[in-house]
């Protein structure tokens, strides 16, 4: 049954040399990340509401691992126990351990672009036993959440900002030294949206109009 499962493996992310591997069914493995959007109730007079992104959620990666020591005659849960403990937190670091998840090839880890993973669950069932009681085969739900610091998602944000036009519908509140700020980090870079949309009257900005907000080099 063994030869059926493709090796994947967790690396410690502050330490590469600390490694799990573990049989993997590749037929099954989802990523999910969601963004939090508001509806704007507030003098509601439209046939559907102006929504606001209010920021993004971390991405989430879920699989099912396999284990089977049945041949080996040994005891699965000397396997599974070491990613279960994932779970726990580093006497170390006093915080669940940071993973990169790699799934067959070799793993090239870059700072800059390598996703980094906290398990947050799992569920463990074990489907076979030998004459003696103990488990030899186990199947197991894992479930991870992206992680990611301050740092990190600010220079994601950085990178993704100014340098793509996108479009703006004005909110109730809003002026160009906000819209600025929050596509720019500057709001006193005003003047390109201003220009890009022919407004001569900065303080003049009905809710509800799409602006063109330029990229800026």
């Amino acid at each position: 049954m063994t030869d059926n499962f493709t090796s994947a493996t967790f690396v410690n992310a502050n330490k590469s040399s600390e490694k799990w591997t573990v049989q993997f069914n590749p037929e099954t493995y989802s990523l999910s990340k969601a963004s939090e959007w508001q509806a704007n109730q507030k003098d509601h007079v439209l046939d559907s509401p102006i929504y606001k992104w209010k920021g993004g959620a971390a991405m989430k990666l879920e699989m099912t691992l396999f284990f089977d020591t049945y041949e080996a005659g040994e005891d699965v849960r000397d396997k599974t126990r070491p990613i279960e403990e994932l779970t726990l937190v580093d006497s170390e670091e006093h915080e669940p351990v940071k993973v990169i998840f790699n799934w067959g090839g070799d793993l090239k880890v870059k700072k800059t672009s390598t996703v980094k993973w906290v398990m947050t669950s799992f569920n463990t069932t074990y489907k076979l036993f030998n004459e003696q009681g103990t488990p030899v085969r186990a199947e197991m739900k894992v479930s991870l959440t992206e992680w990611a610091d301050k740092k990190m998602l600010e220079d994601r944000a950085k990178l993704q900002s100014p340098d793509h036009e996108k479009a703006y519908r004005v909110q109730p509140g809003d002026t160009l030294q906000s819209i600025a700020n929050h596509h720019y980090e500057d709001p006193t870079l005003w003047r390109p949206i201003a220009a890009a949309n022919n407004i001569e009257d900065p303080r003049d900005l009905s809710p509800g109009t799409v602006l063109r907000v330029p990229r800026i080099r």
